[in-house]
C-alpha cells in the first residue's frame, strides 16, 4: 500500500521546465521544477519516515539535515526514522547504489512537497542526498511559523563530474578545513574532491613504503594514513568522490628530497619555498623509477578508492631531460624525437601501471598528444579549445579553464562560462565525452585563515552550472539566490561569512578596524600572479610559502556583494527608480568619504597604506556617480568635458590599483551611458 500512495503522489506531479516564482531561493536550479502554493509545516509534530532501502549512509544524512533544521528552528525534532507513512518527510531510496563512489552513480531524485507530506525518491542513496539539501533550502518562515514551501521537483544533474580541486601541496590545510570544504561542496550537489596532495613544496601524505616522502618532503605537514581514509569516508557519506593528485613527472621535487635517484639530475635537492616551476624532474628512461611508482600506487590505492587517479603531467620543465647525455641517448635509441615525445612515453608507462591497480588515468592537458590512450581523461586548464580537441580525439574531458578560482574573478565571470556551450562543433557522440568541469582553488596565496573566502561563495555560482539546466542563466537572479547560499552555507561550517570583519580586527581593531572594514566593502583584491607585483609602482610585496597572508588583500572578498548591489541598483535607477538612485548616493557618499578616513587610519596602521590608491579611486568614482544622477536628472548640465572626463575616469578604474581595486565602475558606467543618452544636442561626446 505504501508503495502505491507514494507512487500515485509522484505520478501526480506536473513537472516543468527549470522555473519557479522570482522569490525562489534554490541553488543550484533543479532540471525540472513548480512551485505550488501549498505549505508543510514544520513544528513539533515533525518527523522523517524510511519508508525503503536504508543504510548508516542516509540515516547521517538525514540527521545531519535535521540537525540543520533544529538550530534554524531553535525546536528539538527527532532523531529516530520509522516506517510510517504518516511522518512529515518520506523517504523512498531504491537502493545504496555503487559500493565505491562512480562517476556514473544515479544521482537523480523526485521531491514532492504538499500541504500533507514531502516525498522524497531516489534511485542510489546519492540522490536521497541531494533531495535532502532541495528540501532544506524549501524550509521558510513568516508570522504563521516555520514550514516547507509546495514544489514539485524532479531533479538530475547536467553533468556528471562537478569538482572543485584543493591544492594542499604549496599551502598545507588541516583536516577540519578540507572537512568544512567537504560539507559546503555537498550544499551545492557538488561530488568530486580533486586532491592536489603533491608539489614542489611540500608531499602531504603519509607512505609506509617510502616515509621519507613525508618525513623530508613536507616540513612535518602531511596526513597520516588514518586522517586519509577519514576524509575519504567523510567525503563518501556525502556522495563525494576523492580522486588524488600526485603530480609527475614534474612539478616534483618535495618526491625528490628523500629519494634524489628518481630525478634526472642530480641532488640534492630542498623543498621549494618560491612559487613557479622547477628544474626537478623524474627520469622517465630508468626502470627503477617505474618500480618506485608502481608501489607507491599499491600502497596509495588502498587509501584511495576511486577509479580515476590523476597523474598532474603539467608544466613539465624539459630543462634536465635536455642536458642529461643519458637521457639524451635513450631517447635516440628508442626513437623519441622530443621532449613532448619522451613525457609520452613517461605516461605510456604510467598508464600501464595505473591499469594493473585498478585506476583510470586523468591529467592535464600537456599530456594530449595524438599516440596517448584514449582511455586517459583530459583536463583542460590553458584553454577551452583544448577540451574540445581531447574530445574530438576520443577523449573524455574535465573544464577547469574558466573557473580558476585564485583567478580572482566574479561570480558572474565563472557562471558564463559553460563547460559545453550550446554553439559547440561537436558531434552528439563527442560531446558525451564532456563529464563535466572543476573548479581549481590552487595554494599559492591562500592559508588555512583565507580559502574559505576564496573559494565561497563563488563556488556556488559554478556548481550551478555544472548542474542546472543551459536556459538557467540570469546573472542578477543567481546573486540574489547566491548571498542566501552563502548564508546556508556558513551553517555547515563554511568560513567566509565575516572574513573580511575578522581579518580588519587582527590587523588594526577598534574604529580603525571599522574603516578598514568599509573600504573592503567597495574593493576587491587582484588576481593570481600579481599579489607580488604593482605595475603603479607602490606597495611592491612578494610571498612565498612562509608569508603570513594578512595584508588588505588577503582581508578582501574576491566579489563583494556591492558590486551587484550597485549595479543592480544602477539599471533600477535608469529605469525611473527614485529610491535606487538615493540608495546610490548613500554609497557614492560612502565611497567619498573613504579616502580622509583611511588616510588618517594609514598614519596608525600602516598595512593601511595599500588601501590609499584605490579610496581615491573610489572617491573619484563615487563623484563621477553622483555627477552621472544629477546629469540624468538635469540634462542641461551635461557637457562633452564632462563625458570626456568620465571615461577617462573609468578607464583609470579598470586598471589595477596597487593591490586591490575597486568595485562599482560597471555601476557608474551605466548611469554615465544614461546620463549621455539624455544630452542635449551638441553636447554628446567629441
Amino acid at each position: 500500500m505504501r508503495k502505491i500512495l507514494i507512487a500515485a503522489a509522484i505520478g501526480a506531479a506536473r513537472y516543468l521546465p527549470a522555473q519557479a516564482p522570482a522569490t525562489h531561493t534554490l541553488m543550484p536550479v533543479p532540471s525540472a521544477v513548480a512551485f505550488t502554493s501549498d505549505r508543510l509545516p514544520l513544528d513539533s509534530s515533525f518527523s522523517v519516515s524510511i519508508v525503503a532501502y536504508r543504510d548508516a549512509r542516509l540515516e547521517g544524512a538525514i540527521t545531519r539535515a535535521v540537525a540543520r533544521l533544529e538550530r534554524r528552528t531553535a525546536m528539538p525534532l527527532p532523531h529516530q526514522y520509522g516506517t510510517d507513512t504518516a511522518a512529515t518527510v518520506l523517504i523512498d531510496v531504491a537502493g545504496a547504489g555503487f559500493a565505491v563512489p562512480d562517476v556514473n552513480e544515479d544521482e537523480s531524485y523526485s521531491l514532492d512537497v504538499t500541504g500533507a507530506h514531502a516525498v522524497l525518491t531516489a534511485a542510489t542513496v546519492v540522490g536521497a542526498l541531494h533531495g535532502l539539501e532541495t528540501l532544506l533550502q524549501l524550509q521558510n518562515a513568516d508570522a504563521r511559523g516555520f514550514y516547507f514551501e509546495g514544489a514539485r521537483v524532479h531533479d538530475a544533474p547536467r553533468f556528471k563530474w562537478r569538482g572543485l580541486l584543493v591544492d594542499v601541496g604549496r599551502h598545507f590545510e588541516t583536516v577540519d578545513a578540507m572537512k568544512r570544504t567537504l560539507d559546503g561542496m555537498a550544499v551545492v550537489k557538488l561530488n568530486v574532491l580533486h586532491w592536489h596532495l603533491s608539489e614542489d613544496q611540500g608531499f602531504r601524505v603519509e607512505s609506509m613504503r617510502f616515509p621519507r616522502l613525508q618525513e623530508m618532503g613536507s616540513d612535518g605537514l602531511y596526513y597520516t594514513q588514518a586522517q586519509i581514509r577519514d576524509i575519504v569516508q567523510y567525503a563518501t557519506d556525502r556522495g563525494i568522490r576523492v580522486v588524488p593528485e600526485f603530480d609527475v613527472p614534474g612539478h616534483s621535487t618535495a618526491w625528490l628530497v628523500g629519494y634524489p635517484d628518481l630525478a634526472s639530475g642530480p641532488g640534492p635537492y630542498s623543498i621549494a619555498r618560491g612559487w613557479g616551476t622547477f628544474p626537478g624532474t623524474m627520469d622517465p628512461t630508468r626502470q627503477s623509477t617505474y618500480d618506485f611508482l608502481d608501489a607507491f600506487i599499491g600502497e596509495m590505492a588502498t587509501l584511495f578508492p576511486d577509479h580515476y587517479w590523476h597523474i598532474g603531467g603539467d608544466e613539465v620543465n624539459p630543462l634536465q631531460w635536455k642536458r642529461s647525455t643519458a637521457i639524451q641517448a635513450w631517447m635516440k635509441q628508442n626513437g623519441i624525437a622530443d621532449e613532448k615525445g619522451l613525457q609520452t612515453a613517461f605516461n605510456r608507462r604510467l598508464f600501464d601501471i595505473l591499469k594493473a591497480h585498478g585506476k583510470v588515468p586523468v591529467g592535464w592537458d600537456e599530456i594530449l598528444e595524438p599516440d596517448l590512450p584514449t582511455d586517459a581523461v583530459i583536463q583542460s586548464w590553458r584553454s577551452t579549445k583544448a577540451l574540445l580537441t581531447a574530445a574530438s580525439l576520443g577523449h573524455q574531458g574535465i573544464l577547469s579553464q574558466p573557473y580558476y578560482l585564485d583567478h580572482i574573478n566574479t561570480a558572474a565571470e565563472h557562471y558564463v562560462a559553460d563547460p559545453l556551450p550550446s554553439n559547440t562543433d561537436l558531434t552528439p557522440a563527442q560531446q558525451a565525452l564532456i563529464l563535466g568541469g572543476e573548479a581549481c582553488m590552487w595554494g599559492e596565496y591562500v592559508t588555512g585563515e583565507t580559502i574559505d573566502s576564496r573559494i565561497w561563495p563563488r563556488l556556488a555560482a559554478i556548481a550551478e552550472r555544472f548542474w542546472s539546466p543551459t536556459t538557467v542563466t540570469d546573472v542578477p537572479d543567481m546573486y540574489r539566490r547566491l548571498e542566501i547560499t552563502s548564508r546556508r552555507l556558513a551553517e555547515v561550517g563554511t568560513r567566509q561569512e565575516g572574513h573580511t570583519a575578522r581579518m580588519v580586527r587582527e590587523i588594526a581593531g577598534g574604529t580603525d578596524a571599522l574603516t578598514l572594514d568599509q573600504l573592503l566593502d567597495y574593493a576587491r583584491p587582484k588576481g593570481f600572479g600579481n599579489y607580488g607585483s604593482d605595475p603603479l609602482g607602490a606597495n611592491k610585496h612578494t610571498t612565498d610559502q612562509f608569508s603570513p597572508h594578512t595584508r588588505l588583500i588577503d582581508a578582501a572578498q574576491p566579489d563583494p556583494w556591492s558590486g551587484w548591489h550597485l549595479l543592480d541598483r544602477a539599471d533600477r535607477a535608469v529605469a525611473g527608480d527614485s529610491t535606487a538612485a538615493d540608495s546610490l548616493r548613500s554609497d557614492f557618499a560612502r565611497m567619498i568619504a573613504l579616502q580622509a578616513a583611511l588616510s588618517a587610519t594609514a598614519t596608525r596602521v600602516p598595512v593601511a597604506q595599500e588601501g590609499l590608491a584605490v579610496a581615491a579611486m573610489l572617491h573619484a568614482l563615487g563623484a563621477l556617480g553622483n555627477e552621472a544622477l544629477d546629469v540624468m536628472a538635469h540634462p542641461a548640465t551635461g557637457t562633452a568635458a564632462w563625458r570626456l572626463q568620465a571615461d577617462s575616469t573609468l578607464r583609470v578604474a579598470r586598471r589595477s590599483t596597487g593591490l586591490l581595486r575597486p568595485v562599482g565602475a560597471d555601476a557608474v558606467r551605466v548611469l554615465v551611458d544614461a546620463a549621455e543618452k539624455g544630452l542635449p544636442p551638441g553636447t554628446g561626446t567629441p
